[in-house]
C-alpha cells in the first residue's frame, strides 16, 4: 500500500444517512408511566434483599435479582428531598417562577421529579407531600402526567 502525498489523490464520499429511532423507556419505565396515566405509582420491590426502587428498575442494583415484583406508593408517604426555584424572565412566561421538587418516599431508594404546588407556600426540606395527577383525560404516559405535588 502506497502513501498518498498528494491531497488531488485523496477521494470522498457525500451523502447521507437516513436514521429513524423511537425513545423507549425500557421495560420498567414504560410499565410505570402506563401505570402514571392510569394515575398510579408503583415501585418495584427486591426479593431477595428487600429493597424498594422508585423509579422502578427490572434489576436490583445490590444483589442483581431480576425485579418481578411491584408495589402501590401510597401517595401521601412522599416528603420534599430537594428543591429549585426555576425563574423566567420572558414576556410568554404564563408563570415568572416554578419550584421544582425531588419527591422521595419513606422506604423507598430514588424519588420522583416535579413541580411544586404553586401560591403562597414555599417549599421545605421533609415537608409532607402528595401528587396531583392530571384529568384522566389529559394524562399521556408521562413523568407530567402528575400536575404537581402539594403539601399534605
Amino acid at each position: 500500500m502506497d502513501k498518498i502525498s498528494n491531497n488531488a489523490e485523496l477521494r470522498t464520499w457525500r451523502d447521507h444517512i437516513p436514521l429513524d429511532w423511537k425513545y423507549t423507556a425500557g421495560v420498567a419505565g414504560e410499565r410505570f408511566l402506563q401505570l402514571l396515566k392510569q394515575g398510579t405509582i408503583q415501585a418495584s420491590v427486591c426479593r431477595s434483599c428487600g429493597k424498594t426502587f422508585l423509579p422502578p428498575k427490572i434489576f436490583c442494583k445490590d444483589c442483581f435479582d431480576q425485579l418481578t415484583e411491584w408495589r402501590e406508593v401510597q401517595g401521601d408517604a412522599g416528603f420534599i428531598y430537594s428543591f429549585t426555584k426555576v425563574s423566567r424572565k420572558d414576556a410568554d412566561s404564563p408563570s415568572p417562577s416554578q419550584n421544582i421538587v425531588l419527591v422521595k418516599f419513606e422506604g423507598i431508594e430514588g424519588g420522583l421529579l416535579g413541580k411544586f404546588k404553586l401560591g403562597r407556600e414555599e417549599p421545605r426540606i421533609g415537608m409532607k407531600v402528595k401528587p396531583v395527577f392530571k384529568k384522566k383525560d389529559q394524562r399521556k404516559g408521562e413523568l407530567s402526567d402528575i400536575e404537581y405535588f402539594e403539601r399534605v
